[in-house]
């Protein structure tokens, strides 16, 4: 044959070559054992009679064998048995991969992608989601009308060029459809992606990342960053503020941004979170996505009005971070209190088993000013239930320095996972039902529900807006993607307690 079969039929008369050249092999008692067992298996090879030229031979006979399936794969096995081991036969095994490339894919799995490819949401253009993996487009792309598209981009992403800690391209692919299917087949994309990342050993992080990424292109973050932000201030130095910080980025663990950096006033505190802030984003870029804010606070601060911390994102103009960002106050006292994470591990397990549990009694409890009972009292009631799950204080105790005496201390001992609080004075009896109004839904999404008040600004929020609940709402909450084994790059700054 000529044209498209002469560049295959050189490589077969470069493997006839190699194996005339490994000695032993051009005698022909292993020739011939190597066609017996071939017979054995597919039929006895018919090829024409022996030139005596062996590497002729050898050609006629290696393109006979290729005619079976697996029937060239059988043939060299069989004939290299016992040289597997040398540079010789190295030579070999490498033009067996000019003949026959390994695929990264197996059948099953390609056949899997490309149903779920077929099911995709209409106009879902592939051709130009591959652009973003390949430098070009292989012919007959699909999206120009071809049914072999997917075929064709597959083979494409197979052979894709794999960078250094990235995920294979193919895998970026299709976490980059998955992101704009409906939510029942972005879930079979992802759970393809899963089980070929393990086969292939790409590690799962790195296939986490690439997920996080896509994801965030698209505006709906998979896994959100988080910037923890820990402030104390020693009884002795009021005005004086102690501020860490790290990046919790996605599937990694702390990266320390600021390290004990003492500030001497509130407005250089705030300056502090806003450069940390900024940092953050410039880091992250498009991965800044759903960026969580994290403030840890011993006792003494837990009430500051940290959601409303201005920051400055360059080129824009000022606002509170909780306008932009889910801001979540984490008790620095029950985090450093190993002893009480079996009593928060409880509630969050009933949080766990009811997924659907809503913003109402028994999960949720209300405490008029004046009506959080005594700190003794409180811990007989709760310290062995499951719920409830939410306090809300429609006005937060105060702290006088007495751990003993403070109900709050009882509550985080005792594991209540999500405490509200009303930081204004005043206007309780509106207050109430403008909070269960806006924070009534799922309780595992009470978060983004404090995210969304805080981002209505004046006159977006009727009723709650004239109380400043926007303003005045601080979410205490820890949940199943808590700080529980990071001790050790956080561990302790060099001063202790704190001041309101």
């Amino acid at each position: 044959m000529t044209g498209a079969d002469a560049p295959r039929r050189d490589l077969f008369w470069e493997l006839a070559g190699l194996i005339a050249r490994i000695p032993g092999l051009g005698h022909q008692r292993p020739l011939r054992r190597t066609a017996e067992a071939f017979a054995e298996r597919f039929g006895p090879l018919e090829s024409a009679e022996p030139s005596g030229i062996l590497r002729e031979d050898l050609y006629a006979t290696l393109r006979e064998c290729d005619g079976y399936p697996d029937g060239l794969r059988f043939y060299l096995d069989t004939l290299g048995s016992g040289r597997t081991g040398t540079l010789a036969w190295a030579a070999v095994e490498q033009m067996y991969l000019r003949l026959y490339p390994e695929r990264l894919l197996t059948p099953t799995e390609r056949e899997e992608l490309c149903a779920l490819l077929a099911a995709r949401a209409p106009g879902t253009r592939l051709g130009s989601v591959a652009l973003r993996f390949l430098p070009f487009l292989p012919p007959g792309d699909g999206d120009a009308g071809g049914s072999e598209a997917p075929e064709a981009l597959l083979d494409a992403l197979e052979d894709a060029l794999v960078l250094e800690d990235e995920a294979h391209p193919l895998l970026s692919f299709v976490e980059a459809v998955a992101v704009s299917q409906p939510p029942p087949l972005e879930a079979e994309l992802r759970d393809w992606s899963d089980k070929v990342a393990h086969r292939i050993g790409c590690p799962q992080e790195v296939l986490q990342w690439a997920r996080a990424r896509e994801a965030a292109r698209v505006g709906r973050p998979f896994d959100p960053s988080r910037l923890l932000v820990e402030i104390v201030a020693h009884p002795a130095a009021p005005d004086e503020y102690h501020v860490r910080g790290w990046l919790l980025a996605t599937r990694e663990g702390p990266s320390s941004l600021l390290a004990d950096c003492r500030v001497a006033s509130r407005g250089a505190l705030e300056e502090t979170v806003a450069a940390l802030h900024q940092t953050v984003l410039e880091r992250l870029g498009e991965l800044s996505a759903g960026l969580r804010v994290e403030f840890l606070l011993p006792r003494p601060l837990l009430w500051l009005d940290v959601d409303q911390f201005p920051v400055r994102p360059a080129g824009s103009v000022a606002r509170p971070i909780g306008a932009d960002h889910t801001v979540l106050v984490r008790s620095r006292d029950r985090f450093h209190k190993r002893y009480w994470w079996p009593a928060l591990h409880r509630r969050l397990a009933w949080l766990h088993s009811n997924p659907d549990g809503g913003f109402e009694a028994p999960a949720v409890r209300y405490a008029a000013p004046g009506g959080v009972p005594a700190p003794y009292e409180l811990l007989t009631e709760l310290r062995d239930g499951e719920t409830p799950f939410c306090f809300v204080l429609l006005e937060p105790p105060p702290w006088d320095g007495d751990a003993a005496a403070d109900p709050v201390y009882v509550l985080l001992e005792v594991g209540i996972p999500a405490i509200v609080a009303l930081r204004r004075q005043g206007q309780h009896a509106e207050a109430r039902p403008q909070l269960w109004k806006v924070l009534a839904g799922r309780l595992d999404a009470l978060p983004d529900r404090v995210r969304h008040l805080r981002g209505v600004g004046p006159g977006g929020g009727g009723a709650a807006v004239k109380l400043d609940l926007h303003r005045h709402v601080t979410l205490v909450w820890d949940s199943q993607d808590g700080l529980e084994g990071a001790e050790a790059a956080l561990g302790h700054p060099r001063t202790g307690g704190g001041h309101p």
